[in-house]
């Protein structure tokens, strides 16, 4: 029984990806996995890959580029999606950013990340309420996210709802009681809502936590 040629690629895929993340440099890990996508460019794990190895070294525009030569084959491929759409916000380029989200919304509308990286964004240009319903939405499908909270906490403080940036803390120190931002967060709120002797535990308790 002979063994087909797409047995015999995909074997030399998976030792190419082995090695590559054997690799004991950046530079031959990146050299590898381009090997591969030469052979395979729809192989998406080694196109994720790359690309955060490209961001390990600070190329995002070579990251961007990476993961937009793959979307062009897939374009319809959530994870290179996200992480572009990431990368485009850390490089400023908001509205790109927004439609690739969109796009994964469109595809996946229970997609909490991609609720979240949009929740960033509206942050990131201070329209608070904006960010906070996409914080809310991002809950639904990743109840457990502590830096979710976090952030739709950030959010209601911004826009005025103590008891409602105060009530989201408890679920935030829950899913992470060891952040000492998250403390500092519930000192400044506390303050703003008359507590200060409160506030000022939450504060000590926040430089307690960034001492260790």
């Amino acid at each position: 029984m002979t063994t087909s040629r797409d047995e015999h690629a995909g074997a030399a895929t998976g030792l190419l990806l082995e090695r590559a993340g054997a690799a004991t440099s950046p530079d031959q890990a990146a050299a590898l996995y381009r090997e591969l996508l030469a052979a395979s460019p729809e192989h998406v794990e080694a196109r994720l890959r790359l690309a955060r190895l490209l961001v390990g070294g600070e190329q995002l525009e070579d990251a961007v580029k990476t993961l937009s030569v793959g979307l062009r084959l897939m374009p319809e491929q959530i994870e290179l999606l996200l992480l572009r759409a990431v990368l485009l916000g850390r490089l400023r380029r908001h509205g790109d950013a927004e439609s690739d989200l969109r796009g994964i919304l469109r595809l996946q509308a229970s997609h909490g990340p991609a609720h979240f990286e949009l929740g960033q964004l509206f942050w990131r240009k201070g329209l608070a309420s904006e960010a906070a319903a996409h914080f809310t939405k991002s809950l639904e499908y990743q109840p457990e996210n502590g830096r979710v909270f976090y952030y739709l906490a950030e959010a209601l403080n911004l826009m005025g709802d103590l008891p409602g940036a105060n009530a989201v803390l408890d679920r935030a120190l829950e899913a992470t009681p060891r952040d000492g931002k998250v403390y500092h967060l519930r000192g400044r709120v506390l303050d703003r809502l008359g507590r200060p002797d409160e506030a000022r535990e939450m504060y000590q308790r926040s430089r307690e936590l960034q001492d260790l």
